[in-house]
């Protein structure tokens, strides 16, 4: 296999941004084949609408701001807030939906798809949570007084860092 060149960027929020949808742009790091890398850029109120892939993992990474990442899955439901340096992989199938709840800060977030290969973006609807208030239409929230919070917040950092801990005493 051929080396791939080195790929460095000094600030991604200061890349070279894509609109995907109003309020919503995205800026590719890195992609071949296996893997595509990231950043996108969220406007108040906006967001990635409901969605699942079929095949490929959603590893994100907050970097600026705080976005609510909402889902629905055969292992449980609920809302993870995306802080800066905080992680989430969503696994494929999984339904799945980003919201930037502020009403006057941008929101940032790093995202690995992986596999790139055969990736798909699969529009569903929630059955058991409600979905926050974003209109992917208009690229904003429904209504400006509401946060859109779905009140179920999953307790995902006491997992993960107890899975770490465990991890690490094994190591």
């Amino acid at each position: 296999m051929a080396q791939q060149p080195v790929v460095a960027i000094d600030d991604i929020t200061r890349a070279d941004f894509q609109s995907r949808r109003p309020g919503l742009d995205k800026a590719v790091m890195h992609e071949d084949g296996p893997v595509q890398s990231a950043v996108f850029r969220v406007a108040p109120g906006s967001g990635v609408p409901r969605h699942l892939h079929s095949r490929v993992y959603d590893i994100f990474v907050g970097i600026r701001g705080l976005l609510e990442i909402r889902y629905e899955g055969q292992h449980g439901n609920g809302m993870f807030e995306l802080r800066p340096g905080a992680f989430c992989a969503m696994p494929p199938g999984v339904k799945h939906e980003v919201y930037n709840p502020s009403a006057d800060e941008e929101a940032y977030f790093f995202i690995v798809h992986a596999p790139h290969e055969g990736y798909d973006f699969v529009p569903v609807e929630f059955r058991h949570l409600q979905a926050s208030r974003f209109d992917p239409e208009a690229g904003r929230a429904s209504s400006p007084s509401s946060s859109g919070r779905a009140g179920l917040v999953a307790d995902v950092y006491a997992v993960s860092n107890k899975a770490m801990r465990d991890a690490a005493d094994d190591a």
